[in-house]
C-alpha cells in the first residue's frame, strides 16, 4: 500500500491534470489485490458550480457497459442455455443481416470482437425515436465494408443485438437480467439503466465536450435504444465494486456468476484490433476480446475497455497479473484525461518509471487539432448554386430512416431525427451537410435527378468508414 504522503500527492496530480484537460469534474479508484487504494471524485459536478465530485456521483459510463453485457452472456452459456459459437438464428430467429452468409452464421462470439464487417453505421442509433426491436430490424439493411469475419470494425449495433440474444434466451430485458444476475450480487445499488432514474436518485454530472479549444456544455444524450452497447450510468464507487469482482471472482461472494475458465475465455484475445502510433513503443499491439480489449502496456497485459458518448469519457482497466486495476470516470467526450491518469497509475502501482503520458498526449491532442483545422480550411464551398425546389421535400432509406430537406431563414437544411444540418453548396446538384451543436458532422450529399430536373433521390455519406457506400435516400 502507498503512503500517505505519496497518496496524497497523487491526489494533487490527478487534480492538476483534471484542470490542465480542462474537465469540470472526474472521479478515480485504483485497486490493488482486494485493497482499495483510493476511490475519489474531482472538481465539481458543473463548471462554476459549488456542488463538488464525490465518490457516489454518476456518471454515464458509455461502452464500458460492453463488459457486462458479455459477461450476462458468459452466465447464460455456463447455464447451458447458449453457445459462443452456435449460430445467434437458433436462439433468435428474428435475426437479419444485409449479408446472407452473415445472417446464417454470426454467433456470439462474432458479436462480441466486433468481426460481422459491418462498419458502425452510428448515426442509425444517434438521437433515434426507435425502439431497440426497431433498431434491430433495420440491421437488415446496412450494408458491410469487408467480408464476414474478415476483419475488425467497432460496432454498436452489433453489440445491442447481443444485448437482444440475452432477452431471447433469458425471457427478460437486458436490463432486468443485467440488473438480477449481475449488480444485484455486486451491490452495485447506484447503477442504472436510464437517464431518468438517474436523475431522480443522486447527483449526475454534467456533459461537456470540447469545441476548439473550449469546454462547453451539451445535452444529455439519451441511448437506451442500443442499451447493451453504452447505457448504463454509474458511480466510481460502485465501479469499485465492479472491479474487485474482475480481480477476485472467485472470491466466496462471487462465487455463483461465473467459472474462471469463462472469464479467461472474455478475456482472451479473438483477433487483431489495432496498433498504436509509432511513437508509443510501450503499447505494440491491441486486440479485442469478448467484451473486452487486450493491449500489452510495457511487457504487461492490459485488459480494457474505454467509454465515449456525448458529453462523457470512461477508462476500465485490469491487470490480471498484477492484480491491479484502475478505472475514470470523467465530463468531456473523447477527453484523454482518462489515459494519461490510467497509464501513469499503471506506472506508479508497477514501480516502475513514470512516462509523462500528459506531456505525450498534449501534444497528440494539438496535433489533431491543428489537422482539423487544416482539414476545414481546405473544405471549400461555393457560393451561387441553389438548391432547386424540385429537391425540397422528404427521402427514406429503410435502414436510416427519413431524411427531410427544406428552406428556413434563408438557408436550405436537411433534418434527420432531430438534427437540423445546415446545406452549403458544392456544386450543381451537390452539398456539404454541416452539423455543429454537438458532434461536428460534414456530410457531402448529391441529389440524383430525373431527366426533367426533378430530384428522385439523394445519396449521403453517413457512414465514414473506407470503403462503406453512400447511402441512397429514395423520394417519399
Amino acid at each position: 500500500m502507498l503512503q500517505h504522503e505519496t497518496l496524497a500527492s497523487w491526489m494533487t496530480d490527478i487534480d492538476d491534470k483534471r484542470k490542465a484537460w480542462q474537465v469540470p469534474g472526474c472521479a478515480m479508484a485504483a485497486i490493488q489485490g482486494t485493497d482499495v487504494i483510493f476511490c475519489e471524485g474531482f472538481g465539481h459536478l458543473q463548471k462554476e458550480a459549488v456542488n463538488r465530485v464525490s465518490p457516489k456521483t454518476l456518471f454515464p459510463i458509455a461502452s464500458t457497459t460492453k463488459p457486462f453485457t458479455a459477461l450476462g452472456l458468459a452466465m447464460l452459456a455456463e447455464d447451458g442455455l447458449l453457445d459462443f459459437d452456435t449460430p445467434i438464428q437458433t436462439y433468435w430467429p428474428g435475426f437479419r443481416l444485409y449479408d446472407a452468409v452473415a445472417t446464417n452464421r454470426t454467433t456470439v462470439r462474432d458479436l462480441l470482437c466486433h468481426r460481422t464487417g459491418l462498419p458502425r453505421h452510428d448515426l442509425v442509433w444517434y438521437h433515434t425515436p426507435l425502439s431497440r426491436a426497431e433498431l434491430m430490424e433495420r440491421l437488415r439493411y446496412l450494408e458491410p465494408v469487408r467480408d464476414f469475419r474478415a476483419a475488425y470494425h467497432y460496432q454498436n449495433l452489433m453489440f445491442t443485438a447481443a444485448g437482444c440474444v440475452i432477452e431471447q434466451v433469458s425471457g427478460r430485458t437486458w436490463e432486468q437480467f443485467t440488473k438480477e444476475r449481475i449488480l444485484k450480487p455486486l451491490g452495485m445499488e447506484s447503477t442504472y439503466f436510464t437517464l431518468a432514474d438517474a436523475k431522480k436518485v443522486g447527483a449526475l454530472a454534467w456533459p461537456y465536450m470540447s469545441q476548439g479549444k473550449q469546454v462547453v456544455e451539451v445535452p444529455y444524450l439519451n441511448n437506451e435504444a442500443i442499451g447493451p452497447a453504452g447505457s448504463m450510468i454509474s458511480t466510481i464507487e460502485d465501479m469499485t465494486k465492479w472491479l474487485l469482482y474482475q480481480l477476485n471472482p472467485e472470491a466466496i461472494t462471487h462465487a455463483h456468476l461465473l467459472s474462471e475458465r469463462r472469464h479467461d475465455e472474455l478475456r482472451t484475445s479473438q483477433l487483431f484490433s489495432g496498433s498504436q502510433p509509432a511513437w508509443y513503443p510501450e503499447i505494440p499491439i491491441t486486440n479485442a476480446a469478448l467484451g473486452w480489449f487486450v493491449q500489452i502496456y510495457r511487457g504487461e497485459r492490459v485488459i480494457y475497455h474505454a467509454g465515449n458518448l456525448q458529453g462523457f469519457s470512461s477508462l476500465v482497466s485490469i491487470l490480471p497479473e498484477r492484480q491491479c486495476a484502475i478505472v475514470v470516470l470523467s465530463q468531456v467526450d473523447n477527453s484523454r484525461l482518462p489515459a494519461v491518469l490510467t497509464y501513469e497509475a499503471v506506472d506508479r502501482l508497477l514501480g516502475i518509471d513514470q512516462i509523462d503520458w500528459h506531456a505525450r498526449m498534449t501534444e497528440e491532442a494539438e496535433k489533431e487539432e491543428s489537422a482539423k483545422l487544416s482539414k476545414s480550411s481546405r473544405a471549400e464551398c461555393k457560393q451561387g448554386w441553389v438548391l432547386q425546389s424540385s429537391c425540397m421535400g422528404t427521402y427514406r432509406h429503410p435502414g436510416y430512416g427519413e431524411v427531410s430537406i427544406y428552406a428556413a431563414d434563408d438557408n436550405y437544411y436537411m433534418s434527420f431525427h432531430d438534427l437540423r444540418f445546415l446545406l452549403s453548396p458544392i456544386e450543381a446538384n451537390r452539398f456539404l451537410a454541416s452539423y455543429e451543436e454537438t458532434y461536428q458532422l460534414a456530410i457531402p450529399i448529391t441529389f440524383l435527378t430525373d431527366h426533367t430536373g426533378t430530384a428522385i433521390s439523394l445519396s449521403a455519406k453517413m457512414e465514414p468508414a473506407i470503403g462503406a457506400k453512400e447511402i441512397i435516400f429514395t423520394r417519399v
